[in-house]
């Protein structure tokens, strides 16, 4: 009997201490901006630039006519795919030497990174902790293909056949820090851990001295 309840005592305490907390903010906005800060391509067409096109999965697009995000975050790595008009109109080069990646979520957590062409990796990539969630920006790039996607702020072709294509990718991770109420039911657990070891203490003395 002692040895059942040590047991289930041990095992809700260990379940409790693994309990995470809630999911992770939804990601509401996200903006490519170029190095000399006049070029902007935003998730939406309020603003009144260019609208960069999310897809998660590739295929799915996320604001297909420029309309606000409110994309749920995954725990771990989430990955984009994205598309924008090109520019300057009728060229094939870059508009800006880099850009800059910034992604804001309905906690108030903001990260970025920076593109260059020809580095591999992000440059200057940035985490934010915002209560148990760290998010950190981990992937970007930004180049002009030889296709027409999309057009300013609707995901169809514009005219353009150097539109700008890449892609995006941050992580969520949450801690697994209790609850107030489940820190109470942890020692609760650890509680009845601690009645079970001393009923056994007084069982063993007693046979010791029969």
């Amino acid at each position: 009997m002692t040895k059942a309840i040590l047991f289930a005592a041990a095992a809700t305490a260990m379940a409790l201490v693994s309990t995470g907390a809630n999911a992770a903010a939804n990601l509401v906005s996200a903006a490519v901006t170029g190095s000399n800060g006049s070029t902007v391509w935003n998730t939406t067409s309020a603003t009144g630039f260019y609208t960069v096109f999310l897809q998660q999965p590739y295929g799915k697009i996320m604001n297909p006519e420029g309309q606000a995000i409110n994309d749920p975050t995954e725990a771990g790595l989430n990955s984009f795919t994205i598309n924008g008009d090109g520019w300057p109109i009728g060229g094939t080069t870059d508009s800006d030497p880099s850009y800059t990646m910034t992604l804001k979520f309905a906690d108030g957590a903001t990260i970025s990174g920076i593109y260059q062409k020809g580095i591999s990796g992000v440059l200057d990539a940035t985490s934010s902790t915002v209560g148990d969630t760290t998010y950190t920006f981990t992937g970007f790039a930004w180049d002009r293909s030889h296709a027409d996607n999309v057009s300013g702020n609707k995901a169809v072709a514009g005219g353009d056949t150097s539109d700008y294509a890449g892609q995006f990718s941050f992580s969520a991770v949450q801690s697994a820090v209790p609850e107030p109420t489940t820190w109470a039911m942890m020692l609760a657990g650890f509680g009845m851990i601690g009645l079970g070891l001393r009923s056994r203490r007084k069982e063993q003395a007693k046979v010791a001295y029969a």
